[in-house]
């Protein structure tokens, strides 16, 4: 009994160093990014923030710093899309559900600009994001969030999608979100104003989507 006591002791300490190590290098890779830009931080200037070994920083983030940045942004992924409490959703109201979802991302990115030009640049440099979801494997974490998150959307009334795979839907709309925000960052004067641009983002959203008012 104490043997098998010891061995889950040592799992367990081996799964909380896991942790601290990539909140670590996730927290090192937010610093860096934001005083030096995504373009001048290297894995090698990760792993010394870190105190990690470049070989670790692979381990856990084959991609390199494209994952980790994918990585920490999908831990808001739940609070920017309110599927955390579906509770507090009216399944009758798509458009009002989407102007909420449009304007929580939209103050993430105005609130966190650097990371959102750091995960667009990433998606340019490091490769397509629709290649990235393709990759993901169907065991992944990843792939699972936002699997869970596409069959969401699809339980909205009036939401019409045929016979299309929801997860491809929500790919595509995804990237038509980080498009617009794209260009919005890049070029302030894209749009006139940031009701505009929600309204811009919803109407495409519903579009996507397939919406018909019930």
């Amino acid at each position: 009994m104490l043997a098998k006591k010891r061995d889950k002791d040592n799992q367990t300490n081996v799964k909380r160093d896991k942790k601290a190590k990539i909140i670590s290098i996730q927290e090192a890779t937010y610093m860096l990014i934001e005083t030096k830009g995504y373009g001048n931080v290297t894995i090698r200037d990760i792993a010394e923030a870190a105190g990690v070994s470049i070989g670790l920083i692979y381990k856990y983030f084959p991609g390199g710093k494209f994952d980790i940045l994918k990585e920490i942004s999908s831990r808001y992924t739940g609070e920017l899309l309110m599927t955390e409490k579906p509770e507090n959703i009216n399944f009758n109201d798509f458009p009002g559900y989407i102007r909420n979802v449009i304007s929580n991302i939209l103050q993430y990115a105005k609130d966190n600009s650097f990371l959102a030009k750091a995960l667009i640049l990433s998606a340019l440099l490091d490769g397509e994001i629709m290649e990235e979801y393709k990759k993901m494997d169907k065991m992944d974490f990843e792939y699972k969030k936002h699997k869970a998150a596409s069959e969401f959307f699809c339980r909205f009334n009036g939401v019409e999608i045929g016979d299309k795979d929801p997860l491809e839907v929500f790919t595509d709309w995804g990237i038509m979100v980080d498009g617009i925000i794209f260009y919005t960052i890049y070029s302030p004067n894209f749009i006139k104003s940031e009701e505009s641009l929600t309204d811009l983002m919803v109407d495409l959203s519903l579009k996507i989507w397939g919406y018909q008012a019930p």
